[in-house]
């Protein structure tokens, strides 16, 4: 099996194009049906493994994504589907339509949500009853590449380079060593940009901050096309 680049992760960050060798290893655990008002959740436990600097890759389509810098090495995933259905029955068909795809190597793993095919006459019919949120954790010395359509993002602890990129929600990044972080460009096109590193704050159209520093190595990537950007120090 061939392994393909999607064109959804950001190109700036190495790749290796090479077949997989590496099996992947995935512990699921399903959960019973958690049901609110017409809305119903199920969880599953994703495991796999990777250098303690490798990288991450992540293209979901709907719903907030939520990482965390850890000591222990591999990555742990938690992913909630989340839809609407007027019975536990049609819940269960509508979780099908949510496939969940976890590639690895040694180097990098690749997580990916997949949704039924939009047809020309119904683009997005469907589409907000369905939706996935991701709770993770990596290496605390790993790389993050992000894309999210539409849902909030948060990315605590993590050392490495991140490149993120959403098109409507909210990006909270804390920088966990400022004396550590080389570049910090943070951009979103249309609302509101805040960060403790220069105490700046700005709202408005097309706002962004910037942050050099020649002395460290972590790079910090952030676009936002709708939507809020927070960038903080650890305390």
């Amino acid at each position: 099996m061939n392994r393909q680049r999607p064109d959804t992760f950001p190109r700036t960050l190495p790749f290796i194009l090479q077949p997989l060798h590496f099996a992947v290893s995935i512990c699921v655990l399903f959960l019973p049906l958690v049901a609110r008002a017409d809305e119903f959740s199920q969880i599953t436990h994703y495991q796999a493994g990777i250098y303690p600097r490798g990288t991450l890759y992540i293209d979901t389509r709907i719903g907030d994504v939520r990482i965390e810098g850890s000591k222990e090495s591999g990555v742990e995933i938690e992913a909630e589907k989340v839809v609407n259905a007027g019975s536990e029955a049609k819940a269960r068909r509508r979780f099908d339509q949510i496939r969940i795809e976890l590639k690895e190597n040694s180097e990098e793993v690749f997580l990916r949500t997949i949704y039924p095919p939009r047809r020309p006459w119904r683009l997005f019919r469907g589409e907000t009853k369905l939706s996935a949120n991701f709770r993770i954790r990596v290496p605390y010395q790993a790389s993050v590449a992000l894309k999210c359509v539409d849902g909030d993002v948060t990315i605590r602890g993590v050392g490495g380079r991140q490149e993120i990129r959403v098109s409507y929600g909210d990006v909270e990044v804390t920088v966990p060593a400022v004396d550590r972080l080389r570049l910090l460009s943070a951009r979103s096109f249309l609302g509101y940009v805040q960060s403790d590193l220069h105490g700046e704050d700005a709202a408005g159209f097309g706002r962004g901050i910037a942050f050099w520093n020649p002395t460290g190595e972590q790079e910090i990537r952030i676009r936002v096309r709708m939507g809020g950007v927070y960038v903080y120090h650890a305390q």
